[in-house]
């Protein structure tokens, strides 16, 4: 048994072995197999969307012009304390109210007292090395960073594809080479940005640590409140509190003094400057309160402030980071018109109960953020809870029987039972993260045909093809778990043909057969398709997946240059989609065939299943 599917196991067996019947089944090996290739580091919404034909900047792919340094965008030997651009919030609900300017304060001489050899390089910047399952330092080529980062910056969600985040988290967590043109960290900023979009707080934080402060720009001072809030991090914005204020000169940077003196056990300091952000309105109403009960919990803090919420509109970062740091959890209608990735913050916040949590884990494994691991420790967890409602239990005990009950049938029926309680959307995504590694348990029979479609789909969300590829003999041609082998299996696969391709299509109840559609791109591009059946196939669907844009040129550029970085960024950026429905055939087929060019083949076969299954 593989190492990490053992420790799974094991899991697996301690949470839940005083709780339901021995595993006794015995476990294939071949079965719990996981392809190498696929063992990501990291297992990553957005607000509105845009059109991936209108992403590109005028001239993309073009001999790029010599970088022209901007109050911006520096130059990489601009001063590092360049301004950058400003940053836009992700929640909503902020108040209108304009914050007061107060008299002009003496600029502070901010000195820091770093070694020259402990001083960190804004040349590659990053926490995973290629050695470590990161992508190579040279992932973007020679391309000028001011694409780069348009492409970081227009993609703004949703996203359509789970394993699409996930790949793009990995890159954007990776060590690679600053492109020329922009400082260093401006760039460190633009990643840690669309991570925070994408959900992925944690990493998001840990990437703008990467940078030494003495290196911190105006942008970077922007995202980094925005990660430190996400994560209820306060004590994490103290060391850049005054630098914050002499470059962002923002109220919310402003108040940060009197929580951070708070933290500090300066109370005096602390309540000077609280009773100073309130005269000249740093923070107001339900924020400034926010900031007054952080204060009050700080060392030696005495102040008992109540939040009340009822005419309270919307949810902003620094509610929702202020809100988390002090035990808070405001109602979820202040959430009503927040993006997605807010389900990626909250599920990874340490001091939120299991039983908190839980609630928003199929959101957050339906964008990445949470592993199949990740999944079964969480709902193992509230069965500790002897508080938890109902409902999270008796869903806990279901997954538990997936994993340990005595025999296939009961594991199976366990599973279904899983997967027809969950709604669709993300409820049914999470559901089949969850129930992954149990899937891979059941061995293939005919017995279990009529669920073999999901157990398929379940595995694939782990990346377990191997698990999957076993059920092959079982699965009939045209049938959705013979799709999603077809796509999705390793090595040599029987090439698809006309007929099994046809019969996939009157089983097909998409609008316009769209998921035949994207069955097609995904095949086209991988090369598991005859060419004559693939020719009539496209001409009974009315579909021209070939057809060129001018993104599908850039992308395909650099899939000739080689460059993983901007390959898997043009792709996250075509999927700015809320649902796989409204993905255009054409886009997959050029995601799926640049991924296998430039060597991400494992990648391009999990987001040509994942689309089948979710169209």
């Amino acid at each position: 048994m593989a190492t990490d599917d053992m420790e799974t196991y094991r899991i697996a067996v301690r949470r839940y072995g005083n709780r339901f019947a021995s595993l006794t089944d015995k476990i294939s090996k071949s079965g719990l197999l996981v392809a190498s290739a696929l063992v990501l580091v990291f297992s990553l919404p957005a607000l509105g969307q845009q059109g991936p034909e209108s992403l590109l900047p005028e001239g993309f792919g073009d001999p790029p012009p010599p970088p022209t340094p901007t109050a911006g965008r520096p130059a990489p030997n601009a001063p590092r304390s360049a301004n950058g651009a400003t940053a836009t919030t992700p929640l909503t609900g902020d108040e209108s109210a304009t914050e007061e300017e107060d008299e002009e304060e003496p600029e502070l001489v901010i000195r820091f007292d770093v070694p020259p050899s402990a001083r960190k390089s804004l040349d590659d910047i990053g926490i995973l090395s290629e050695a470590s399952g990161g992508f190579p330092a040279d992932s973007f080529g020679t391309l000028d960073g001011a694409f780069l980062s348009q492409i970081v910056e227009r993609t703004s969600g949703p996203i359509a594809s789970r394993w699409a985040t996930i790949m793009t988290r990995r890159l954007l967590a990776s060590r690679t080479n600053t492109p020329a043109g922009v400082n260093g960290a401006d760039w460190t900023a633009e990643r840690a940005w669309m991570l925070l979009r994408m959900g992925d707080s944690v990493v998001a934080r840990n990437l703008v640590q990467q940078v030494d402060g003495a290196d911190y720009t105006k942008r970077l001072h922007e995202v980094a409140m925005q990660a430190y809030l996400a994560n209820g991090d306060l004590a994490g914005m103290c060391p850049l509190t005054e630098s914050g204020v002499r470059l962002v000169n923002d109220g919310r940077w402003k108040m940060t003094r009197a929580i951070c003196a708070s933290l500090a056990g300066e109370q005096g300091s602390a309540t000077a400057f609280i009773n100073q952000g309130r005269y000249q309105g740093w923070v107001r109403g339900v924020d400034y309160l926010l900031a007054e009960k952080a204060v009050g919990a700080g060392i030696n803090g005495r102040r008992s402030v109540k939040i009340e919420w009822e005419n309270v509109e919307g949810m902003n970062p620094w509610r929702f980071g202020l809100s988390a740091a002090v035990g808070l959890e405001p109602p979820e209608s202040l959430f009503a018109d927040t993006g997605r990735q807010v389900d990626g913050w909250r599920v990874q916040l340490p001091m939120f109960t299991p039983t908190i949590r839980v609630k928003y884990a199929p959101g957050a494994a339906a964008l990445g953020i949470l592993s199949n691991r990740n999944m079964v420790d969480l709902y193992a967890q509230v069965l500790d809870d002897p508080d938890a409602p109902d409902a999270a239990r008796s869903r806990a005990e279901s997954l538990g029987y997936a994993y340990t009950a005595s025999g296939a049938d009961a594991k199976v029926a366990a599973m279904t039972s899983l997967w027809t309680t969950a709604a669709t959307g993300a409820d049914y995504h999470g559901s089949l993260v969850m129930t992954a590694r149990a899937a891979a348990l059941i061995a293939p029979s005919a017995d279990h045909q009529a669920e073999a479609d999901r157990l398929i789909a379940s595995m694939l969300t782990a990346g377990l093809d191997r698990s999957a590829a076993r059920w092959i003999d079982i699965v009939a041609d045209g049938s959705l778990g013979w799709a999603l082998l077809t796509l999705a299996a390793p090595g040599q696969v029987t090439a698809a043909d006309y007929g099994s391709l046809d019969d996939f299509f009157d089983n097909d109840g998409s609008t316009d057969g769209h998921k035949s559609r994207l069955l097609l791109a995904g095949l086209s591009g991988l090369g598991r398709i005859e060419k004559d059946a693939g020719t009539e196939f496209a001409s009974d669907l009315k579909i021209n997946i070939s057809r060129q844009t001018a993104w599908s040129k850039a992308i395909t550029a650099a899939a000739e240059r080689g460059e993983q970085g901007t390959v898997a960024l043009m792709a996250m950026a075509a999927l700015q989609a809320p649902s796989w429905s409204l993905v255009p055939a054409n886009h997959l087929y050029y995601i799926v065939r640049s991924l296998r060019q430039v060597g991400l083949e494992a990648e391009a076969r999990m987001i040509a299943a994942e689309a089948v299954t979710f169209a």
